[in-house]
């Protein structure tokens, strides 16, 4: 019998493509922004700074640098503070006058997340102005994650914070992690966001007052209620990435970043994604709900088995870390939800990886200079997808209720933040291409395609004249006059050096010149001219034949490697790696946590690392040769015992007398996996790569990662859907 699904749910339309121009780029692993009332952007960086961005002028200035705890470069693989950083900042809502702001941040000598004040003092933050509001203890060991960090001011003056549930999800099968033996702390989060008495998987509401904050009424558990804290207004959160505040009526929304199971199994329902509603305050059910209050059974870790299963009208914590009630409130439906494979109630959300967001609630008013959406659309959630590149409208009406959903907009690379401006534009953060170290972010304007498009502008160098530079060629819309003026940033400010065809930059002041083109009536472009002598690598650019729009498991792709300087052929390598839709893409293949130990006890990471070469080869590298060998677990084990060299090099390896058997069949069964779902094809600037077969836990969805590498050149990657 066909099932007819109301019409919200099959609405699959999508609208109009909205203009989205770059108004700066180069940021590093940005998490969040801030609009302020003098058309300023603010932008924080994982790592700890804080970026002040002029879109009438272009300017970028690092106005502050946070220390925190982070995953740095210089440690990509470790396993502690794999999330941690710099999460969010919100302006105070009298910003203009007082100049203050909330970041949320890693204190990096104590094991805290911390939501502090701070001024702006000559244009920088003033680190010794902070003014410490609430300090959440976090452990940050054994690959545990989730952190949140969204702050949100609401209509009336109150601060929302979301706090992630500082778990490992990585140990329960994508299931539920309550893990309930004594030595598996980090795998339980039943003692964080299914404790009432603990401030992790919550979103919290305060208001802030010149000495500190207060509890504002109408909070989940009135103040003085025992075992319980009275900042919170929603419990049983994940990792609530991205929260908004409808402006005209308070109602929280925010995306939810979902359990990674594929399926249903005995152990609980498959991992959904969430966007929440929340219109007061409220129990959301993780750990023990999931989606529109599927409930999962407490399982018994130490055999394997499912026990009682959750109640979703009466949850309850029994988990032996558990520090508040044992009855919970009721849980709440989240408001859309979906899964990787594609969603029976919602199908307009698409299928594949998935790490939700929620970003502003749109208002039409024709009062105003810019809609971005039409009449129709007065009352709409925005709310986007970090993975799946996207944004849907979701249509509000009587009670929120939602009444329709199709996508916006797609095809976006990583949107890591949305706010809407007071103009009726929308500000988008694009984090970049990568999961971690990035240097390509971007901060876009989204406007409606209608808008006149901005001017085009070229500049160039005058040769035999040093530091002068002239306008090439312009055009603007409908043949308008243009304007340009010089602008020159010199540390946190910025000066106007004039208007013309041409100009010449007093001495070596500055850092970077820009040109701004503009008609009075579109969007400004702005050209920008690098006066430092830093030495920028050669790009290349990876090709595939064809364009595909997505590739299947097994198929050969033809490619092709450009640079502006060509590399040397034999130095090159190209590989493709599928990306499971877990949300949880470490960067590469890596060994567990157990392994980590195992390898480290025996000394292996003193001459081998997982995928980079060291004194030894890459263990990546030995997969890959190895892999299709049929003895070569007996093969290498011979290898490892008697030592010897020339495979990979003139280096001698030692033997490794004093490895267990058992041991050493761990080990290399854990490196001849690592390949897994990987290709990679050296030695040539074009050719073919037949992409890996399926790996057997391989579903729905994912992606193809495409590297080419050479050295002294910058890396080209970027993903395609796998079908």
């Amino acid at each position: 019998m066909r099932r007819i699904l109301p019409f919200f749910l099959v609405c699959a339309a999508t609208a109009a493509p909205l203009r989205k121009d770059t108004v700066a780029e180069g940021f590093n692993d940005p998490m969040s922004i801030a609009p302020a009332p003098d058309g300023d952007v603010y932008v924080v960086e994982r790592e700890g700074k804080l970026l002040r961005i002029r879109p009438s002028t272009g300017g970028v200035f690092e106005i502050g640098n946070l220390p925190v705890s982070a995953l740095r470069a210089s440690e990509p693989k470790s396993d502690s503070a794999v999330e941690d950083g710099l999460q969010g900042i919100a302006l105070d809502p009298d910003f203009s006058k007082n100049h203050r702001l909330f970041l949320y941040y890693s204190v990096p000598d104590q094991l805290i997340d911390r939501l502090s004040r701070f001024e702006l003092r000559d244009g920088k933050l003033d680190i010794s102005s902070e003014k410490k509001l609430i300090d959440i203890p976090v452990q940050r060991h054994d690959r545990i994650c989730h952190h949140g960090g969204s702050l949100q001011f609401g209509p009336d003056g109150l601060l929302y914070l979301s706090v992630g549930d500082n778990t490992n999800p990585f140990a329960s099968e994508g299931s539920a992690p309550i893990d309930n033996r004594p030595d598996r702390i980090p795998w339980d989060a039943q003692r964080s966001a299914g404790n009432t008495n603990d401030l992790r998987g919550k979103i919290l509401r305060i208001r802030p007052t010149e000495t500190g904050y207060s509890i504002p009424p109408n909070n989940l558990f009135p103040q003085g209620t025992a075992k319980t804290r009275p900042e919170i207004y929603v419990m049983g959160c994940r990792n609530p990435f991205r929260l908004s505040i409808d402006m005209k009526n308070s109602t929280v929304y925010w995306g939810e970043v979902g359990p990674d199971a594929a399926k249903e199994t005995e152990k609980g329902p498959a991992g959904q994604d969430e966007v929440n509603q929340a219109k007061a305050a409220g129990n959301f059910g993780w750990p023990f709900l999931v989606g529109n209050n599927k409930p999962y059974p407490i399982v018994d870790f130490s055999t394997g088995k499912p026990g009682r299963m959750t109640d979703p009208a009466a949850p309850k914590n029994t988990g032996i870390r558990n520090t508040g009630l044992t009855d919970l409130p009721p849980g709440q439906s989240a408001f859309i939800w979906y899964p990787y494979s594609e969603s029976a109630e919602f199908p307009v959300m698409g299928k594949g990886g998935r790490n939700a967001m929620a970003g502003p609630v749109f208002y039409h008013d024709p009062n105003r200079k810019i809609n971005i959406l039409p009449k129709e659309d007065d009352h709409t959630l925005l709310t986007y997808d970090w993975v799946r590149g996207k944004i849907w409208k979701a249509k509000l009406g009587e009670g929120e209720k939602l009444q329709k959903l199709e996508v916006l907009e797609e095809g976006l690379r990583h949107p890591m933040d949305m706010e809407m401006d007071a103009d009726g534009s929308i500000w988008l953060l694009d984090y970049g291409s990568e999961w971690w170290f990035n240097n390509n972010g971007k901060l876009l304007h989204l406007l409606p395609e209608f808008t006149q498009h901005s001017p085009v502008i070229s500049i160039e160098p005058i040769a035999g004249k040093d530091r002068t530079f002239t306008v090439k060629s312009t055009s603007g819309p409908d043949n308008e006059k243009l304007t340009v003026t010089w602008w020159l940033t010199t540390g946190v400010t910025e000066r106007e050096l004039g208007s013309g065809s041409t100009i010449t930059v007093p001495s070596t002041e500055g850092s970077e010149l820009r040109a701004v083109a503009s008609d009075g009536k579109s969007p400004v472009t702005v050209t920008r001219i690098s006066l430092s002598k830093e030495k920028v690598a050669p790009e290349l650019q990876l090709k595939l034949a064809g364009n595909p729009a997505s590739l299947a498991f097994g198929q050969p792709v033809t490619f092709e490697i450009k640079s502006d300087t060509a590399p040397d052929a034999t130095q090159t390598t190209i590989t493709a790696r599928y990306i499971p839709p877990t949300g949880h893409d470490a960067g590469g293949p890596q060994f567990s946590t157990e392994l980590t130990a195992l390898v480290t006890a025996n000394q292996c990471l003193a001459c081998h690392q997982v995928d980079h070469t060291s004194v030894g080869p890459a263990y990546l590298n030995v997969s890959l040769r190895y892999r299709d060998r049929p003895d070569a677990l007996d093969y290498l084990k011979a290898k490892v015992k008697s030592g010897g060299s020339g495979v990979w090099g003139a280096v001698p390896m030692p033997p490794q007398i004093a490895l267990k058997d058992a041991d050493a069949d761990t080990i290399l069964r854990s490196i001849l996996g690592l390949a897994e779902g990987i290709s990679q094809s050296q030695g040539a600037l074009e050719g073919s790569i037949v992409l890996a077969p399926k790996p057997a836990s391989a579903g729905d969805g994912g992606a193809w990662e495409f590297t080419a590498e050479a050295p002294g050149f910058t890396s080209s990657k970027f993903r395609i859907p796998a079908k």
